[in-house]
């Protein structure tokens, strides 16, 4: 009789120890679905968020003046798109600060061998004299663009197919003909559904782009989940046409800053909407 008993309660501590065992595997399993539960939200969230944006962009072939207001854009975490052009006539000097540029974050991009028109040439034309020499000087001094902008920013839906072979995102340009805020500019700015040739908005001196006028685009970025671009030229204190004062773009900064929007380069852009 006092063996049954023993093995009865042998068997049963047994099957407690297998219980425990199976509750704390029960536990771990738990521990770790929750987990990855709220990494998968944090994702979600995170993915939406980003789906808001501003791409600073700056054109032609200023890069010493780019490269000096280098503590402007690290005080305000501003990653900047800087589009190349004639290539060719860049010293060994302003090469290693577009690579020091390009380590802070921003992207080096093409905007030409020669600064052309696109619409006074063929696409075949075009693709040899303007795009394909831009690629083999720009990855000739260390550079392996993704990103164009056209020249006087305006092209041909011909053209625009053709590159898409070459690049993952195009650019174009316009400024505020219409005299009103650049929240009434659709084509300014990439959403999920287009993002891979988009426009974008001068913001120089000459087109006389208020902060407050800057501000209402940002708004309407962060309340349709859309990415807004802008572009400028020659950062200096001139107030000349085709310049931007330093002053005026920390303005802009600040108000990106205010409303929280992550600054994006155009290819983090291209990625961002991939995902």
């Amino acid at each position: 009789m006092m063996e049954k008993i023993y093995e009865l309660n042998s068997k049963i501590s047994t099957l407690n120890n297998e219980i425990k065992k199976n509750l704390v595997k029960l536990s771990t399993f738990l521990n770790i679905t929750k987990y990855y539960f709220i990494l998968l939200i944090i994702l979600c969230c995170s993915c939406q968020q980003k789906k808001a944006g501003i791409l600073f962009t700056f054109d032609d072939c200023y890069i010493d003046e780019w490269y000096a207001q280098r503590p402007l854009f690290q005080k305000y975490n501003i990653h900047a798109t800087f589009f190349i052009t004639r290539p060719y006539l860049l010293d060994s000097s302003q090469i290693n600060k577009l690579k020091i540029l390009a380590s802070d974050g921003h992207e080096i991009a093409c905007h030409g061998y020669q600064h052309l028109n696109a619409i006074n040439y063929q696409s075949e034309e075009y693709l040899n004299q303007v795009i394909i020499p831009a690629f083999q000087k720009m990855s000739e001094i260390g550079f392996e663009v993704t990103s164009f902008a056209y020249p006087f920013g305006r092209s041909t839906v011909e053209l625009d197919s053709i590159l898409l072979d070459y690049f993952k995102t195009i650019r174009k340009a316009t400024y505020n003909i219409q005299d009103t805020t650049i929240d009434q500019y659709p084509e300014i700015y990439a959403h999920s559904n287009s993002y891979r040739i988009v426009d974008a908005m001068g913001i120089d001196y000459n087109y006389a782009i208020s902060p407050e006028n800057f501000e209402t685009g940002i708004k309407r970025a962060i309340k349709n989940r859309e990415m807004l671009i802008v572009y400028a030229h020659l950062i200096d204190i001139s107030n000349e046409d085709y310049t931007i004062h330093p002053e005026y773009l920390e303005k802009l900064f600040l108000i990106c800053q205010k409303y929280h929007i992550k600054s994006m380069t155009m290819s983090e852009m291209y990625e961002c909407f991939q995902r």
